[in-house]
């Protein structure tokens, strides 16, 4: 019984992937924005399982795209970028089980017992953001990683799709 508990919960933590949409903390991950200044925004995407590490950067620039789009700019410049991986550990206690038989002969009792233990396990379970610092700009005239959003949303927008 414990075995497959365990085999369900690996097959859970294996569906599981981060998805285009906006985070909902504890259900759903996904992206986390916000206004740092006057045209300076972040994104934040994670809570993605090392698999699913390589497409963030992906979800970051797509939606700092549709920010940059949402203010009738097409262009932003990348301030700064960083990728944040914590690890948690699950353990799984131990347990033990024992099955008794119990006969009687005359007037003896004769008890027979078998117990089984299982040993605990601890399993590494790590997640991971992406952050991405950007300012819209007025035009693509700055120096810098100047990105144009257009291009990242025509460019993205199959692979968007199939993860929303």
């Amino acid at each position: 019984m414990k075995n497959a508990l365990i085999l369900l919960f690996i097959l859970f933590l294996c569906g599981c992937s981060v998805r285009y949409t906006e985070r909902v903390p504890g259900i759903q991950p996904g992206y986390v924005d916000s206004q740092l200044g006057q045209d300076t925004y972040q994104v934040k995407i994670g809570e993605a399982w090392q698999k699913d590490w390589a497409d963030l950067e992906k979800f970051a620039l797509y939606r700092a795209s549709e920010i940059t789009k949402s203010k009738n700019r097409r262009y932003f410049l990348i301030l700064n970028s960083s990728t944040q991986i914590s690890t948690n550990y699950l353990t799984i206690p131990s347990s033990t089980t024992t099955n008794s038989t119990a006969s009687v002969s005359g007037s003896t009792a004769y008890i027979s017992s078998t117990s089984t233990s299982t040993p605990s396990v601890t399993a590494p379970i790590s997640g991971g953001w992406y952050t991405l610092d950007f300012r819209v700009l007025a035009n693509a005239d700055a120096t810098g990683k100047v990105v144009d959003a257009q291009q990242i949303i025509h460019d993205y927008q199959i692979f968007i799709d199939s993860r929303r």
